[in-house]
């Protein structure tokens, strides 16, 4: 999931990695905005549950190679960016440039960590919301990838 989310960020970043780049723990830019955009869903209910957090070091292991150690790492570092950022505006410019189905393919993957608990919390889904303006992604696709994620 994570390794999907880094290759449409790293293919279609609209601007170059420089001073006010993101980078988490030895990460690059596109493997950093892809752990932060889904700590931001894991945590808009104010509880990053452990089904959550196994899903996410599970993901980095598997798709960036890092040891337990390293994800840890990596997740604390985004959390702490996450916890820090004023808004979603800094780590969703980059995504603008994707092509819309990219977007939605993008969205799916967020609702996918969404339920990682087994649960959906209004805070959580607000937040898909709120990511789904920012992207310009349509109410009727935000409702499909929803139902494609839960069926």
């Amino acid at each position: 999931m994570l390794k999907k989310l880094q290759q449409l960020l790293q293919t279609h970043l609209s601007q170059p990695e420089n001073d006010d780049s993101i980078t988490i723990a030895g990460l690059d830019q596109s493997q950093s905005l892809s752990l932060i955009l889904m700590l931001e869903i894991a945590l808009a209910d104010g509880e990053f549950s452990a089904d959550e957090r196994t899903l996410l070091i599970q993901d980095l292991q598997t798709e960036y190679g890092l040891s337990e150690t390293a994800a840890d790492t990596a997740i604390a570092s985004a959390e702490a960016e996450v916890k820090h950022a004023a808004s979603l505006q800094h780590f969703t410019a980059p995504l603008k440039d994707l092509p819309y189905q990219e977007k939605v393919g993008l969205l799916e993957n967020l609702w996918r960590l969404a339920y990682a608990d087994n649960k959906l919390d209004p805070h959580e889904e607000g937040m898909l919301r709120k990511l789904a303006d920012l992207l310009y992604i349509s109410h009727s696709d935000y409702i499909k990838t929803k139902l494609r994620v839960t069926e």
